[in-house]
């Protein structure tokens, strides 16, 4: 990949299946259900995206899973832009593949964002790259400890490490990773995102956790 901007979003998708996406919600609402309302918020914070991407604030990267729903994951989101499948391994490896690509490209600050996020919104994207233009990493973290949205100005793949994926142990290791690599930070405002039936798009309005 190459990149023309100097900032770039990576936005992480599951093409959404019944029975593949937000598991936790479907044990309360049905395995259609908890699909419908992932691909609804994902296509709703599309709608924050999208025009800041047409603006040519940065370049836009969805990052799909499972990588043999490529064709059906373009035409789902239809936007204009990069499409790279998710490697395989823990949410760590997945992220650091694909900040590692996106840097490689020419990126100077990117951003990785979750696409079931709730609340979402334009000025919390314009905030995060703001914030890596004077610091190494801009966090957004969630109100289940863990974060919907990491940044970085320059690779950092040990932020990545050791890190109990899935827990509420996320933000708090990822506090003491920064802390250790010495590096600065910025944090966002904290958001929820699509996990319990009183945090569906429908109760809550707006945007998976990474």
């Amino acid at each position: 990949m190459k990149f023309d901007k100097k900032q770039a979003l990576l936005y992480f998708v599951k093409y959404p299946t019944s029975g593949r996406v937000k598991t936790r919600l479907a044990r309360t609402v049905g395995d259609q259900e908890a699909a419908k309302l992932y691909s609804d918020l994902t296509e709703r914070n599309l709608g924050v995206i999208a025009p800041l991407h047409q603006q040519k604030i940065f370049d836009l990267v969805v990052v799909f899973d499972p990588p043999e729903r490529k064709e059906d994951v373009k035409r789902w989101i239809s936007l204009s832009c990069e499409y790279f499948q998710q490697s395989v391994g823990d949410l760590g490896e997945r992220l650091t593949h694909a900040f590692e690509a996106v840097f490689r490209g020419g990126g100077k600050r990117v951003m990785a964002l979750g696409s079931d996020t709730l609340g979402l919104t334009t000025d919390i994207i314009l905030q995060g790259f703001e914030a890596l233009q004077s610091n190494d990493v801009v966090v957004g973290p969630a109100e289940d400890g863990g974060y919907y949205l990491i940044g970085l100005s320059h690779f950092q793949p040990k932020l990545f490490e050791g890190i109990a994926w899935s827990t509420c142990e996320v933000l708090p290791q990822t506090y003491k990773a920064i802390s250790n690599l010495r590096l600065s930070y910025q944090t966002l405002c904290p958001l929820d995102d699509l996990d319990e039936i009183k945090n569906s798009p429908t109760k809550a309005g707006q945007g998976e956790k990474i």
